[in-house]
């Protein structure tokens, strides 16, 4: 496979959507800051049963060489990758993907699907980062915007609108990831209505050219974070919009591949949506929950 897919399709595949069998697209490798090589990440999906499988590395950002692929590892990964689909070929299908920043710059040509992130917002002092630890993040917040976590949701969501209204990307990622540490309120209140407004307003200026959300439950498996990223509130918001999901572990090892896959179906159903997605040779297409 070479190039981007036509995705503009909105075929479908019918039947119950099995979790065996199913696709993880979001996943990370040693080539940026996952635990695993390629190998035993697709091994590992192998393992869970998957029919397709997803690499999506962190892209290179000059101002965040701790967690984003350098420009050398990038071309190493595409090899890795490539050889990989061709070795696994009977066992699985695999897709090259990337995970692109959106200060990073717009996405390189040449990847099966790209997953669009914001983890970092921008102001005349920098990049700040929105979930480099509770701390950190409190103190961003206290440094950048005198403790107001509103202004800080504000700013974070308008930056996610902005990522998506002209970067190409396939996938939002995480849309909500500011809620990383935020298990029970303890930083801010996600009922309160200027952080509704915020996510809500974001929503619906990306829903005006873009449908596609990732479900991912990856924080989920690492902290225990008891909804996945968008949250119930946010999912049945987007569902009653005509907003689509994909499935997403955020996989950072290869034991988290699917990660609670099966309740997030539920949880999709009672939602209101009636199908995820799913990349094949010739696109997204519908598969029924």
């Amino acid at each position: 496979m070479s190039g981007r897919r036509n995705l503009s399709g909105h075929q479908g595949l019918g039947g119950h959507h099995d979790i065996r069998g199913g696709q993880d697209l979001h996943s990370h490798t040693i080539y940026c800051d996952g635990k695993g090589t390629p190998e035993e990440m697709a091994r590992g999906a192998i393992g869970k049963g998957c029919a397709s499988f997803g690499f999506s590395g962190h892209s290179y950002a000059d101002f965040d060489a701790k967690h984003t692929m350098s420009v050398e590892d990038t071309q190493r990964y595409i090899s890795d990758v490539t050889g990989l689909r061709e070795k696994y070929a009977d066992e699985i299908e695999i897709f090259l993907g990337i995970e692109q920043e959106y200060y990073a710059g717009p996405p390189a040509p040449g990847f099966d699907f790209v997953i669009g992130a914001v983890h970092y917002i921008k102001n005349k002092y920098g990049h700040i980062c929105v979930d480099y630890g509770e701390q950190g993040q409190k103190r961003s917040v206290d440094e950048h915007f005198g403790g107001d976590y509103y202004s800080f949701a504000r700013a974070y969501f308008e930056t996610v609108a902005e990522m998506m209204r002209g970067t190409g990307v396939d996938v939002v990622a995480h849309f909500d990831l500011i809620t990383k540490y935020n298990t029970g309120g303890k930083l801010f209140d996600e009922t309160h209505p200027r952080y509704r407004s915020a996510a809500v307003d974001a929503m619906d200026d990306i829903l005006k050219k873009h449908r596609l959300f990732e479900v991912n439950t990856g924080a989920m498996y690492r902290l225990s974070k008891p909804e996945p990223y968008p949250s119930l509130f946010l999912l049945k918001e987007l569902s009653a919009r005509g907003g689509e999901v994909i499935l997403s572990s955020d996989s950072h090892d290869a034991e988290s591949i699917c990660y609670r896959f099966g309740d997030m179906h539920e949880l999709l159903k009672n939602c209101g949506f009636k199908y995820t997605k799913r990349l094949t040779q010739s696109g997204f297409v519908d598969v029924a929950l």
